[in-house]
């Protein structure tokens, strides 16, 4: 039996390993990364960014009321990033690295892995972001998990 912990709770362990060069591993909750990642099924390991992030990077940050976001960078700025989810149409602005938790190194879908350095996950992150109407049709008519 599996227990559901809060990642606020987890947040010292998570920074320490990731000080050291580690990587962290977790079950996301929510569901905005759809149809890429579903919540509470799907499983992603963060390491600690190495410098500025950039585009379709998939940062873990904190928001300054504490929730925790993991949203696809869709711009970056000089010292602010835009992100958004793969499921939603609203953007999060003004991202800055003092929020950043870790980044995606990869993921586990529907128990297969993922590299986000493979060219199949780049092509998907190219057509995803670039196509709002595509995202709006395809998650209109739903996803099948």
């Amino acid at each position: 039996m599996s227990e559901r912990v809060e990642l606020s709770e987890l947040l010292p362990l998570m920074e320490e390993v990731l000080s050291s060069g580690g990587e962290f591993t977790f079950i996301p909750g929510g569901n905005s990364m759809r149809p890429m990642l579903y919540g509470r099924r799907d499983q992603v390991t963060i390491v600690k960014p190495q410098g500025r992030l950039k585009k379709y990077d998939l940062p873990l940050f904190r928001r300054p009321d504490g929730a925790f976001v993991l949203h696809r960078v869709v711009k970056v700025l000089p010292d602010s990033y835009v992100t958004r989810g793969d499921c939603t149409v609203t953007f999060e602005r003004d991202i800055t690295d003092s929020q950043i938790v870790g980044v995606v190194k990869s993921f586990v879908r529907k128990g297969k892995a993922y590299s986000v350095n493979s060219k199949k996950y780049r092509i998907y992150c190219a057509i995803w972001t670039a196509f709002p109407i595509f995202r709006r049709f395809i998650m209109h008519f739903g996803t099948r998990t």
